[in-house]
Parts: C-alpha cells; structure tokens; sequence
C-alpha cells in the first residue's frame, strides 16, 4: 500500500510517534467519497537509511461517501490531534508536539509534490528508468 500523488490527493499530516516511530496520513477524493490512507513506521534498530526499506511499516485505510473535503480535513486533523494525545498519555512525546500538515487547496499536483518534497519529514529519491 502507499500513498498516490494525483489529481485526488487532497491533504497529508506527519508526527513522530516517539523515538522509534513515526506516522504519516494522506486524504484523497475518491469514488464519490474522500479516502484516508495512513501507516505507523517502527524504526528497525540497525537501519540507518530511511529508504532501504527495513523498517516495519503497517499501513490502513478506509473511505466515506461523504465528499466534502473540508470536513474530511478537519476530521484527519482531529485523528493525528489525538493520536499525538495518545502518544502524550503513553509518554512518548511531550505536548505541545509538531504535527507537519500540507493541504493542496488550489496547487496543482506538481506544486503540491514539490512542497511535499521540500518538507522537512520527506525522504526523497530518484528513480530512473531502465
């Protein structure tokens, strides 16, 4: 699973979770309705680079056939605000904690990728083809 750039792509939030993990979600318009995809990536211990793949992601999503995106933002707003609030109560993060939010609006999917990939949580890498 993993989250698609397109013409969709509505919003996308970031928190570390800790030291060992960290959590990223992204909301798309999707068959009439806005989908949420996210996953919580547990840092393996002897990894050094974020793109070799080692470390043990679990990944989810769900959809709603309400298709007001302002709502679902506001809503994934709320889920990472809580799940940071879980964090805190475990003791893994103080308050207040960064939350990284990059809402589309009116960018053009381009413009959008590039600030995603400016942002200081992105780990980027080019591919080329063969």
């Amino acid at each position: 699973m993993s989250i698609v750039i397109d013409d969709n792509i509505l919003a996308i939030w970031y928190s570390t979770l800790g030291e060992t993990e960290d959590y990223l979600m992204a909301i798309s318009r999707h068959e009439g309705g806005i989908k949420f995809v996210y996953r919580v990536r547990h840092y393996n211990s002897d990894d050094i680079d974020p793109l070799d793949d080692k470390d043990d992601k679990t990944w989810a999503e769900f959809g709603t056939n309400d298709p007001d995106e302002q709502k679902a933002i506001g809503a994934a707003r709320e889920m990472v605000k809580g799940l940071i609030g879980l964090a805190a109560g475990l003791g893994r993060v103080r308050l207040p904690h960064k939350i990284y939010e990059l809402v589309r609006g009116d960018a053009s999917v381009e413009e959008f990728a590039k600030k995603l990939m400016a942002a200081p949580f992105a780990h980027t890498q080019k591919v080329t083809r063969q």
